[in-house]
């Protein structure tokens, strides 16, 4: 073939198929950066392995850097060293899906080496040389040229360089000539290589408030997550967190702050409610006595201690734990008071631990004296009035109180005020004052914008029943039905209303619906009994009330007699 004309093919071929980085003699500094090399395999839940690559220290802690992709839906990783020893992969530091790197912490690494970053960028046209992991001595490696540098990523840099290398060297380490770290390998196009700066690995962090994006990246990921870089922060995304992760899951978090941030109190206390929920008390108790040792507000902290002491008698009496009473959580109070005798939220919290022991005077003599004082509110004028009631004291002085309350709001009530309003509702049935209770919980209604469940309906119609308003007391167990079609005690309740109007045959045809939900009702058997002896129709009647009293009525029983045994 002619010389001339076979040049001219090499030409055309290579204009059409992608030129790979040219393979050089590895830099004497290639076996020292060869130490921050790792091979990494991915697997998913089941132990299959999902994919393979490599992988670089980029900090004395056990920090490391891989492609995004390799971890993606995986479950666990494991790294090979320099050495050929195998470690775990601890915990994912952060993750970007854009580039496609993520980074990670190694576990029990002694004195992992790092990669060492330059403290310059590269220039257009110096020689960069890639890197990665091999169990053998790297002799070879490929080498480029800075083409073109350009900034992604709020202003980190993005190289082309002169040649593309294949994809098992994606997200590997590039090099300069002086064997510092300067960027890691990008997916190649065409016959260009491309790498992304070293400096993007400073955004490869954990954030409390972060993009939708970046979440998604993590949350693909299915291995325990690291913290962001600050104690605030990582308390602010511990929170959110917490929301929606197993207790197993959130007690690794706080187990992971603690140990990053041993000095910050908050850590110990709300590791402390978990441990309470687990019922690992004595850890509980360890954790607050460290809380309350490195707190500063001292105050704040004999509260807290106090605070959860007391909802775990509340809300998780059994199992018990003997060290916590009462008493101790009121003598954490007492010292909380002590050091800040005008907070009046200290205060609050013991009044609240009173009425709990049944003790409403000492309860009262707290909640009477905030009430009157300028620190007075809504809230401890109600509770003052829940105090009276615990007390057995007049319904006329819970009133009172609950007036008192609702006079703080300005006209019309706002939406705050609304349980203050069901609760005078709720006192004024209790004292017969059944018109004026409707109109409460008619004012209840209207401050919810309507907007209330089948229970409210049900509770408003009974109290329209009995103050006689028996219209809108229909009109009102027909919506609680409506909303709840299949409620035994909504149905019985409008059967027994239209039995007391008259409405002989609407009562009896509920008192059948309630017998399709329930065949033993002698609630419906009685009342179709009472409405069919009204219509003249004895013998179903008497069928209907015997019934009943098979299924134990007495009422029935005295039915049959009054009107069917003369």
């Amino acid at each position: 073939m002619n010389k001339k004309l076979l040049l001219l093919l090499i030409i055309a071929y290579q204009s059409i198929t992608p030129l790979h980085a040219q393979e050089a003699a590895a830099p004497n500094w290639a076996a020292k950066a060869q130490k921050s090399l790792l091979a990494v395999s991915t697997y998913d839940q089941e132990g299959k392995q999902l994919g393979s690559g490599t992988a670089f220290f980029i900090s004395a802690d056990g920090d490391a850097i891989a492609d995004y992709t390799l971890f993606k839906g995986a479950s666990s990783a494991i790294v090979t060293d320099a050495s050929g020893q195998k470690h775990n992969v601890q915990r994912i530091l952060g993750a970007d899906d854009t580039y496609s790197l993520v980074k990670f912490r190694v576990a029990d690494v002694k004195k992992p080496t790092p990669l060492v970053k330059a403290k310059t960028p590269p220039t257009i046209d110096a020689m960069v040389f890639i890197l990665k992991y091999s169990a053998d001595k790297i002799k070879n490696c490929p080498s480029a040229r800075i083409v073109e540098s350009k900034q992604v990523a709020d202003g980190k840099p993005y190289y082309t360089l002169s040649y593309a290398t294949d994809e098992t060297y994606t997200s590997a380490p590039v090099f300069n000539s002086a064997g510092e770290w300067i960027g890691t390998v990008q997916p190649s196009m065409g016959l260009n290589g491309y790498a992304l700066g070293a400096e993007f690995a400073e955004t490869l962090t954990i954030k409390a408030i972060t993009t939708k994006v970046n979440n998604m990246a993590l949350d693909a990921i299915h291995m325990p997550k690291g913290l962001p870089d600050s104690a605030e922060e990582a308390l602010v995304y511990i929170y959110i967190k917490s929301q929606s992760m197993s207790n197993e899951d959130y007690l690794d978090l706080l187990n992971q702050f603690n140990a990053t941030y041993p000095g910050n109190a908050e850590g110990y206390s709300r590791r402390a409610t978990l441990l309470i929920d687990l019922q690992r008390f004595d850890e509980a108790e360890a954790d607050m006595q460290t809380f309350l040792k490195l707190s500063d507000d001292k105050s704040f902290a004999y509260s807290k201690m106090a605070d959860i002491i007391y909802t775990k008698l509340l809300y998780q009496p059994t199992p018990a734990y003997e060290p916590w009473t009462y008493d101790l959580a009121l003598n954490y109070i007492d010292k909380a008071i002590e050091l800040k005798p005008t907070l009046t939220e200290h205060k609050l919290l013991k009044a609240q631990m009173l009425m709990s022991k049944h003790d409403y005077d000492g309860a009262l003599s707290i909640f009477d004296a905030i009430n009157n004082s300028p620190a007075r509110t809504p809230s401890t004028l109600y509770a003052a009035s829940l105090a009276h009631e615990g007390k057995g004291d007049s319904l006329d002085i819970q009133i009172a109180l609950i007036d008192s309350a609702l006079a703080t709001f300005s006209q019309p009530l706002p939406a705050e005020a609304a349980n203050y309003v069901l609760r005078h509702g709720q006192l004024n049935a209790l004292a017969g004052k059944y018109r004026e209770a409707v109109n409460d919980y008619n004012q209840y209604c209207f401050i919810n914008g309507q907007k209330v469940n089948a229970t409210f309906y049900f509770d408003r119609a009974r109290l329209e029943t009995n103050a006689r308003m028996y219209q809108q007391a229909l009109d009102d167990i027909d919506k609680a039905i409506s909303m709840a079609p299949n409620t035994l005690a909504f149905l019985i309740e409008k059967c027994g209303l239209q039995l007391r109007v008259n409405q002989l045959d609407e009562c009896i045809q509920t008192a059948n619906q309630i017998l399709k939900l329930a065949p033993d009702s002698n609630d419906a058997y009685r009342m179709m009994g009472y409405a069919q002896i009204q219509k003249g129709e004895t013998d179903l009647a008497r069928k209907n009330l015997e019934q009943a009293a098979a299924l134990g009525d007495n009422t029935a029983k005295e039915i049959i007699a009054k009107y069917l045994d003369k």
